[in-house]
């Protein structure tokens, strides 16, 4: 029985590697895709969270590693891999970037692992992952106003007009017109991008504003890009 697990253990199976070579490397892969999948949900915000995104991160590493190791060094295996890979239509769509990130992140996992570069591995996805806790921390590229949608009809006249600029200039850091069409009646319907100075003024915005003869249907949307699911 010794001689049959030194023999299984030792004997040279894909590219050279043992059995224990090989089983080193692919809990390597599961090790890093753990750490990926980790700081992927400890550091997501949001309510578009996935419990298979973040399964997907683990297994995806170690796919890539083994079909890393079985393709070695042979440009006909890569060759095949590929064609196959391109039969293979993926209809899952990803909403957020960052979560191709980190898709990409365990690919690479799988990449450096799988052509037994441990050491780069390692420290490359220790590199990442650090810095994507920096980001999530810091809350980096985070505004400190969201955009805002508001919708109204309002009637064609110059005065009217003129009001309401003084209104958006007055509650506004920024506005810009996005949409203009007629609603019968000699009315306009108005469609304005907007970020407010303050956003807990949304309803004085919209209290003043109906203070505008002839304003009518007012709306205001405000968008939070972490709620988009």
């Amino acid at each position: 029985m010794d001689e049959l697990f030194r023999t299984l253990f030792e004997s040279p199976v894909v590219g050279g590697d043992t059995i224990g070579e090989l089983l080193l490397h692919l809990l390597t892969a599961f090790v890093l895709g753990q750490l990926v999948a980790w700081v992927y949900a400890w550091t997501h915000h949001g309510v578009s969270y996935s419990r298979s995104q973040v399964q997907s991160l683990v297994l995806l590493s170690l796919i890539v590693t083994t079909v890393m190791l079985a393709v070695g060094g042979s440009l006909a295996r890569a060759f095949g891999l590929f064609g196959a890979l391109a039969l293979i239509r993926f209809r899952t769509p990803i909403k957020d970037a960052r979560d191709a990130a980190f898709l990409f992140l365990s690919v690479g996992v799988g990449i450096t692992v799988g052509t037994r570069n441990l050491q780069l591995a390692i420290v490359g996805t220790c590199f990442a992952l650090a810095v994507a806790v920096y980001l999530g921390i810091s809350r980096f590229g985070e505004r400190d106003a969201a955009d805002s949608v508001l919708r109204f009809t309002m009637p064609n006249q110059d005065d009217s007009e003129t009001r309401l600029r003084a209104l958006l200039r007055h509650y506004c850091s920024s506005f810009a017109l996005m949409h203009l069409r007629e609603g019968g009646s000699a009315s306009m319907d108005f469609a304005y991008r907007l970020r407010l100075v303050d956003p807990t003024q949304s309803s004085a915005l919209l209290a003043d504003l109906s203070t505008i003869p002839g304003v009518r249907g007012a709306s205001l949307l405000v968008q939070d890009e972490e709620m988009e699911v």
